[in-house]
C-alpha cells in the first residue's frame, strides 16, 4: 500500500500545481507520515494470507504503482512540452510583430536590457514622402470598409517594393507614406536606391483605381542630408527619423505637382549621372525660402555598343 502514497504525492503536486506548493507539500508530508506509521504499526505478515499471496500482492502493488507514477510523469512532461510549444508560437508572433514595427538591428537593441536610449546619427541619408492627391475628399466619398481595403492593397504593394529595394519604411500617416534610405544601415547609394523605389511606386499606381474607379495620382518628394533616428515612446513605441532633410522631403512632396517626383539640388547632383531629371525652376519653400528643384523622370538609358563599334574601341584602346 505504501507504494501508492508515492503515486498520491506526485498526483498531489500535479493537481495543485506550483501555485499551491505549500499545500501540496503539506499533503505529501502527511502521506509520507502515514506510510511510515503503517510500516511500523501494521505487521507485514499476520499469518492469515499464504506467502505466495503476499508475494503476488507485493508484485502487483509495485508494478501498479510504477505504472501510475510513469503515467503521471508522462502526462506532466507532455503538458510541459505543449506549454513550451505554445510559448514558441507566441514568441514567434511577437518577434514578427516587432519586426513589422522596427528594423531588425534596432529591435535587437531594444531587447537588450542594458541598452539605454536608442538614438543614432547618420551623416548622409535620403528620405521619401509620398501622398495621395485629394485623399480627404476621397475618404469622405468612399465607405469606410472599402477605403481601408483600398489603402491596405496600396500600402501592401508599396511595402513589397520597399523590401525589394532593401530600404526602410518608417510610417504611414493617413495617406502619407514615408521611407528612408541609408538608415539604419548606411549605404553610399542611398539617393539612387530611393529614386529607383520612387519610380517603381509611380509605376505601381499607373493603372490603379480607387473604389470609385478614379485614378490615384501621387505626389512624391525626396531629400538627402544628415538625420537622427531612434525609438521613442513607452507603451506604443515607434521608430522615427528627424532632421532638416526630413522637413525638406516633406516640403518637396507638398509643393509637388500631381504624378511627379520632386527633388532639391543636392539630390539632383547625386542622381544626374544615373537618372533623367527635368528642371522645374525656383520655387518658394516654407521655412527654406527659394529653392531650385527638379523632377525625377526616369533611369538614363544604358548605351549598348554594337559588336563592330565595341571591337573598334577595344582595338584603339590596345594600340
Amino acid at each position: 500500500v505504501q507504494f501508492y502514497y508515492l503515486v498520491s504525492a506526485s498526483l498531489t503536486v500535479l493537481a495543485l500545481g506550483v501555485e499551491h506548493l505549500v499545500l501540496a507539500a503539506t499533503v505529501v508530508a502527511v502521506g509520507a507520515g502515514l506510510s511510515v506509521m503503517l510500516e511500523f504499526l501494521v505487521p507485514g505478515d499476520t499469518g492469515i494470507q499464504p506467502h505466495w499471496a503476499l508475494t503476488t500482492a507485493f508484485i502487483a502493488s509495485t508494478v501498479g504503482a510504477s505504472l501510475m507514477i510513469f503515467a503521471t510523469v508522462w502526462y506532466a512532461m507532455r503538458e510541459v512540452a505543449r506549454a513550451e510549444a505554445a510559448m514558441e508560437v507566441e514568441y514567434s508572433r511577437s518577434e514578427a510583430l516587432l519586426a513589422n514595427i522596427l528594423p531588425a538591428s534596432v529591435a535587437e537593441k531594444l531587447k537588450d536590457p542594458l541598452h539605454g536610449v536608442i538614438a543614432d546619427r547618420y551623416d548622409d541619408a535620403s528620405i521619401l514622402f509620398a501622398d495621395i492627391a485629394g485623399f480627404t475628399k476621397r475618404a469622405s466619398e468612399i465607405p469606410p470598409t472599402e477605403l481601408v481595403r483600398f489603402l491596405d492593397r496600396l500600402y501592401t504593394t508599396f511595402d513589397r517594393l520597399v523590401d525589394r529595394h532593401g530600404l526602410e519604411k518608417i510610417k504611414t500617416t493617413g495617406d502619407s507614406y514615408m521611407v528612408v534610405s541609408g538608415v539604419p544601415i548606411p549605404r553610399p547609394d542611398h539617393a539612387e536606391a530611393l529614386a529607383a523605389l520612387a519610380l517603381d511606386m509611380s509605376d505601381a499606381v499607373t493603372d490603379l483605381r480607387d473604389p470609385k474607379g478614379n485614378p490615384v495620382p501621387l505626389r512624391m518628394g525626396i531629400a538627402s542630408g544628415p538625420v537622427v533616428a531612434g525609438v521613442v515612446g513607452a507603451r506604443r513605441f515607434f521608430y522615427d527619423v528627424w532632421g532638416d532633410a526630413v522637413n525638406v522631403a516633406s516640403r518637396m512632396e507638398t509643393t509637388d505637382q500631381l504624378g511627379r517626383i520632386q527633388v532639391p539640388e543636392n539630390v539632383f547632383e547625386s542622381l544626374k549621372h544615373s537618372y533623367v531629371l527635368e528642371e522645374r525652376g525656383t520655387i518658394e519653400i516654407k521655412g527654406k525660402g527659394l529653392m531650385r528643384t527638379w523632377y525625377l523622370v526616369g533611369h538614363k538609358p544604358t548605351t549598348v555598343l554594337e559588336p563592330a563599334e565595341a571591337e573598334i574601341r577595344t582595338g584603339s584602346a590596345t594600340t
